[in-house]
């Protein structure tokens, strides 16, 4: 059996086919509230019904999560972290298992600059969202585990789910009103589609799975368009742009003017805004040479850009 947490995300729904086709002799079960809740001891199964299940699991996706950026820190963790914590413990009674891969973010970079390969990732950069810290922190709960055959799968930025890219463009048309943006012209803003990224989640876990890996499922900066690009494509030669400066001065501009109902607008996007202006770029790795083997390499990025700038501003 395939047990799957946040199968019904914006990823999850395009993986469970996916799994489906590539792992047709399990059963794949989906767990999710009511009849379960991650957040509690057991994930609020009955003793009977908990350890039925764990007799039959083989396999353990660990993708839910609470991705709302703007949510106090203890809230947050309650599923990120506690979440995670209570999925682990689950799986040391699953006799049978032998996958748990846990599905994680890039961005637990923070505001670490550089390059974020396919390793443990340690830095004291600090976040820009409580999201993103709880993440970080759940990924160092799994990657400390010794007993159990555990790997992460950090996923970049997903289109097509009304995610904070997709969000970001949606304020184009009115950003006009907004004064400056946190950004570099250089900084690789890294895209993938929400049905590739379920495809190649799926064939990594049932084709591909090894304890201990660390994957990417992102495009790299080459294939990545710049937010200077970004921008390019969104005001062309026309139109008053906003005026890009680094994060340390869009926060203090923030806080400094939080009462005018154009920086009120903006504060809603600030908790993932200054990742633009943040050169992270993300490698593939060895992941990326595994897809690509397979014939399923990710759409370039400025094809998924330039699809929803045309559906935003048409």
């Amino acid at each position: 059996m395939i047990l799957v947490t946040g199968g019904t995300g914006t990823v999850g729904r395009q993986m469970v086919p996916a799994l489906a086709r590539l792992m047709p002799n399990e059963e794949i079960r989906l767990l999710r509230r009511p009849s379960a809740d991650i957040r509690l001891p057991g994930l609020g199964l009955s003793t009977d019904d908990r350890r039925a299940l764990q007799s039959q699991v083989r396999v353990i996706i660990h993708s839910a999560a609470e991705v709302r950026f703007n949510l106090p820190l203890d809230e947050v963790r309650a599923t990120n972290l506690e979440g995670t914590r209570q999925m682990l413990e689950f799986a040391h009674g699953c006799p049978q298992l032998n996958r748990f891969a846990h599905v994680s973010t890039l961005y637990i970079a923070g505001r670490r600059e550089g390059w974020v390969r396919e390793e443990p990732l340690t830095h004291n950069a600090g976040y820009f969202n409580t999201y993103a810290q709880s993440k970080h922190e759940a990924e160092a709960l799994v990657l400390a585990e010794r007993h159990l055959p555990v790997s992460i799968h950090r996923l970049s930025s997903v289109m097509g789910g009304g995610g904070h890219v997709e969000q970001v463009i949606r304020m184009i048309p009115f950003s006009s009103e907004f004064p400056m943006l946190p950004g570099q012209p250089h900084v690789p803003v890294d895209l993938v589609s929400s049905e590739w990224t379920g495809q190649a989640l799926g064939l990594l876990i049932a084709q591909h799975f090894e304890a201990g890996a660390i994957r990417h499922l992102c495009t790299g900066p080459d294939a990545a368009p710049t937010f200077g690009e970004i921008m390019d494509t969104a005001y062309g030669a026309h139109g008053r742009r906003p005026k890009l400066v680094p994060v340390a001065m869009f926060e203090w501009a923030l806080k400094a003017a939080a009462s005018s109902r154009e920086w009120r607008a903006l504060a809603g996007l600030a908790t993932f805004l200054p990742h633009l202006a943040v050169a992270q770029p993300f490698d593939p790795g060895v992941t990326g040479e595994i897809l690509c083997r397979a014939g399923l390499a990710p759409q370039h990025g400025r094809e998924l850009l330039a699809a929803a700038m045309a559906e935003v501003l048409a």
